[in-house]
């Protein structure tokens, strides 16, 4: 008989934990890395913010009630429409489509501390940034508790940590930083008394199949230690990830960049239980056949007509035939010894080191300014030092050591001798004669090569010398190379002295 009992008591049990609650849904959309392409004019494809827009929009009519709009950063940088207003032109669309979140990437520091409080106090109320804020302000929210169709979502955003790596020391010292990882095991407990339906993170990092190195992304950590999170957004590095299944239960969608695609993520739960019973997500493609968005090519117009008079501006330098992007810098590319002399030209150095920043080669015949963007596409400032003859040799030897990679910066204004395994270098002549009697020459060099990226560790250790007076010229790399064209006619761009 106690038998009987027990059995039917287990059986009770187990149809309990089978029946489901109520089920409702939620519906996430998700926009990263767009980078400045508004309109068709920005971009080579037909993808675009304004037909992002019409997208959210009819979304929004179909799922009235469940929609949650994130953008997971890097909005502030790309085009020459983002250039001219130094990033602001990339809130707009923040504003104008009623993003729910908006977490900050690394671009938008790049016009500096200072402009990102500004760009971020523009829509400071959608901001969620746990892991960075600008000391002396008050810190952006971890996370917000969002409700759409009876669901309470709790939405976490974290950025990139690793701003020391990506600005001069000046600049990083403004900011207080941490791991994504360390802002979770803080704010987790709270969240957990929410008592949320589900959880979202919602991030400036990106999943890799194998270990990040250097330690920018740490998603796959994140997904292993918080099964609690329910859905991942990821960003920064570009993929196109349609939505994949990360550690035990997180859900992982990453939906490229430039607009290409509109990440969507429909997120089912049991709201008596608190539990998320089923995500299915999908990128959706941006085509021509979404018309661009009147409400926001209007908030956009003055932006947009400043750019669009800007790409026709003529440069007054001509160029007697192409300057090629191709070859490696310091040894066959005419693109870096462009921007190496335009630099020296700009600082007074003796020795330049920098590599090419696009792939675009700058067309003969008159230049516009179009044509200069696409050949200098970031926000970077010119950086001065003063290096003795071994510092420099070091420094030549670890970039050779990188020579592969996109990042990769040539010597201009010196020969110099590597061995074969680039375990050391020697600055065997300088170009403008005898060593100078302090043993040191001005190098020059752009700020992000100067803050290391985590890969030239010697070169930012170097230049962290009280000795070598590294400076920030605030003198911007395209108003450098722009400079050097308009004074020249017919230039022709042959690689060494």
């Amino acid at each position: 008989m106690n038998l009987y009992r027990f059995g039917l008591a287990l059986l009770f049990l187990l149809c309990v934990n089978w029946t489901h609650g109520e089920l409702r849904d939620v519906v996430i959309m998700q926009t990263t890395d767009m980078h400045g392409v508004f309109e068709d004019d920005d971009d080579s494809q037909s993808s675009s913010w304004l037909r992002i827009a019409t997208m959210v929009r009819r979304i929004r009519q179909r799922e009235e009630g469940k929609c949650i709009l994130i953008d997971c950063g890097d909005n502030a940088q790309g085009t020459l429409t983002t250039a001219l207003s130094r990033g602001m032109a990339g809130i707009i669309p923040l504003k104008t489509m009623n993003y729910d979140v908006w977490v900050p990437g690394n671009h938008e520091l790049d016009y500096g501390v200072e402009r990102f409080g500004e760009l971020t106090d523009a829509v400071k109320d959608i901001v969620l940034c746990g892991n960075l804020y600008i000391k002396g302000k008050e810190p952006f929210l971890a996370w917000r508790l969002i409700e759409r169709n009876g669901v309470k979502v709790a939405v976490i955003g974290a950025t990139a940590s690793y701003a020391k790596n990506w600005l001069l020391a000046d600049e990083y010292e403004k900011l207080h930083v941490e791991k994504a990882f360390q802002t979770l095991e803080r704010i987790l407990p709270q969240i957990h008394q929410s008592k949320p339906d589900a959880i979202v993170l919602a991030a400036h990092q990106a999943w890799f199949e194998g270990s990040d190195t250097r330690g920018v992304n740490e998603i796959s950590t994140i997904a292993k230690s918080f099964p609690e999170i329910d859905v991942i957004l990821g960003a920064h590095s570009h993929r196109l990830l349609p939505g994949q299944r990360l550690g035990r239960c997180s859900w992982y969608m990453q939906p490229g960049c430039h607009g290409e695609y509109l990440g969507v993520v429909r997120v089912t739960v049991d709201t008596d239980r608190h539990v998320v019973v089923a995500v299915e997500g999908n990128v959706q493609a941006v085509s021509a056949d979404y018309a661009e968005d009147d409400e926001l090519r209007n908030a956009l117009a003055d932006y947009l007509e400043a750019a669009k008079a800007e790409r026709k501006r003529l440069i007054k330098g001509s160029l007697a035939r192409p300057v090629k992007s191709y070859g490696r810098p310091g040894v066959s590319c005419e693109t870096s010894e462009l921007i190496c002399r335009a630099l020296a030209e700009a600082t007074a150095a003796d020795v330049v080191l920098h590599g090419r920043l696009s792939k675009a080669d700058l067309p003969a015949g008159h230049v516009t300014a179009q044509d200069l963007f696409e050949l200098v596409p970031y926000e970077n400032s010119i950086v001065t030092a003063e290096v003795t003859r071994d510092e420099l040799a070091a420094i030549v030897a670890e970039q050779w050591r990188h020579k592969t990679h996109y990042s990769y910066c040539g010597l201009w204004g010196a020969d110099a001798k590597i061995t074969k395994n680039a375990e050391s270098a020697v600055i065997t002549t300088l170009w403008k004669g005898e060593w100078p009697a302090n043993g040191r020459v001005k190098l020059a060099l752009n700020n992000h090569t100067a803050a290391g990226s985590g890969r030239f560790t010697v070169l930012r250790g170097i230049l962290d010398k009280p000795a070598c007076h590294t400076t920030d010229t605030k003198i911007m790399t395209r108003d450098a190379v722009e400079a050097y064209l308009a004074k020249r006619e017919n230039l022709v761009i042959s690689v060494g002295r």
